[in-house]
C-alpha cells in the first residue's frame, strides 16, 4: 500500500513538473525544441538517449533537475534502482527539497536495504519540506489553494511513511 501510495504521488508530480519544466524556457530556443522533443518520444530507451544528450548539450539548464527527476523514473520503471537512485540524487544536489526525488531516493535506499541513515535523512527532509511548502502560496501549475493542499496532505502522508518504513529498518 505504501509502494503504490508514493508510486502515484510520484506520477503526479512528474506531470506538474512537465508544465512547470515548459514555463522555464524560452519559447523557439534550441533548449525548448529539445525538451519537447524528449516529451514527444514514447520509447523509454530513446527517451533516456535524449536526456542524456539535452544533460549534455545543455548542462546549466533550469530544467535540469526536470531531466533527471524523468531519467530517474524511466528507470524505476526499468527497475534499475542503482541508476534510478544515481539520477535522484542529482536532482536532490540540484534542488535539495524536491520531494519527489527525496521520497524516491529513500524508498529505494530502504528496499535496498542500503545507506539506511541516508534513506531516513532524505525521508526527514521530505516531511520538513512539506512543512515549510505548507507556508507558500500554491505554484503556479495548480489551479486553486484546494488542489495545492491535497496535494501537500498525500506528500505529507508519504513523506511520514516512509520516515516510519525507513526508521524500522534501523532497529
Amino acid at each position: 500500500m505504501k509502494t503504490k501510495v508514493i508510486l502515484t504521488l510520484f506520477v503526479v508530480f512528474i506531470l506538474g513538473v512537465t508544465s512547470s519544466a515548459y514555463a522555464q524556457l524560452i519559447a523557439g530556443s534550441p533548449e525548448e525544441k529539445a525538451y519537447t522533443r524528449i516529451e514527444g518520444e514514447q520509447n523509454p530507451d530513446a527517451r533516456i538517449a535524449l536526456l542524456l544528450q539535452f544533460e549534455k548539450d545543455f548542462p546549466q539548464s533550469r530544467v535540469l533537475p526536470d531531466i533527471y527527476t524523468m531519467l530517474m523514473s524511466i528507470y524505476q520503471d526499468k527497475r534499475d534502482t542503482a541508476k534510478a537512485i544515481d539520477f535522484g540524487e542529482r536532482v536532490i544536489k540540484l534542488d535539495g527539497e524536491n520531494l519527489t526525488a527525496l521520497l524516491a531516493v529513500s524508498r529505494n535506499l530502504a528496499i535496498e536495504r542500503k545507506q539506511i541513515d541516508k534513506a531516513i535523512a532524505y525521508a526527514q527532509k521530505a516531511v520538513e519540506t512539506v512543512t515549510k511548502l505548507r507556508t507558500q502560496p500554491p505554484p503556479p501549475q495548480y489551479t486553486s489553494e484546494e488542489q495545492w493542499k491535497g496535494y501537500l496532505d498525500s506528500m505529507d502522508q508519504a513523506a511520514k511513511s516512509m520516515l516510519a518504513y525507513a526508521r524500522s529498518l534501523k532497529s
